[in-house]
């Protein structure tokens, strides 16, 4: 990533930051409404009240400033993610995320889905946005197993090494299909959602052993 720049005080460090986070929460949005290609740096430096040549100083290119959008969601997730106890509580978490992105249309520091996916289609044509993706594919599945596993203290139930895996994949593909179906379908009814998804995520303890 292309180091922030150098700044003598901490006036002129504190300006950078600001600069930053402009730059990021700009390309958030015109990601989000124009897609990646849509979205060239000359228009993210428009909405960031920027020149293109000032973003270049901070960001050598849009794939890195993709990787400083979803380095910074990492955090919030892994945040996030640790105060979850089990599955049907993340699902219910993000339900209300997707009803608050209906409402505030993913602002700074609210989950965007749209954003969500365009990244992840862009990974299918751009190796740089691929490798990015495939790199955080672990740590996702890392925080996912650990939700899985507090559900399993608490319910007393031992999963083996595979069957927290299996759900792990399961938990996530769910977490995914809500997300993708909330994009796709603006009427779709959250409250029947949640009771849908509550009918199929069987207790641990009640799993039949594979």
């Amino acid at each position: 990533m292309s180091p922030m720049p150098a700044g003598g005080s901490e006036k002129s460090r504190a300006r950078a930051q600001a600069r930053r986070a402009r730059i990021l929460e700009a390309a958030r949005k015109c990601f989000s409404e124009r897609g990646f290609h849509g979205a060239s740096m000359a228009r993210i430096g428009e909405e960031a009240g920027m020149s293109a040549g000032l973003i270049y100083r901070y960001f050598a290119s849009k794939a890195e400033i993709i990787l400083a959008i979803t380095s910074e969601q990492r955090g919030m997730r892994m945040r996030a993610m640790a105060e979850v106890g089990s599955r049907l509580e993340l699902l219910d978490r993000i339900l209300e995320k997707m009803r608050d992105w209906r409402v505030t249309g993913g602002q700074r520091g609210s989950f965007d889905p749209a954003l969500f996916l365009e990244v992840t289609a862009e990974a299918c044509r751009d190796p740089a946005i691929a490798a990015l993706v495939s790199a955080q594919e672990e740590e996702n599945c890392a925080d996912m197993a650990q939700v899985i596993e507090r559900e399993a203290r608490a319910a007393g139930v031992s999963l083996s090494r595979e069957a927290l895996y299996r759900h792990a994949v399961l938990a996530r593909c769910l977490v995914e299909g809500v997300i993708l179906r909330c994009v796709r379908d603006p009427s779709l009814d959250l409250d029947q959602v949640r009771i849908a998804l509550r009918t199929q995520v069987l207790p641990l303890e009640d799993q039949v052993p594979v």
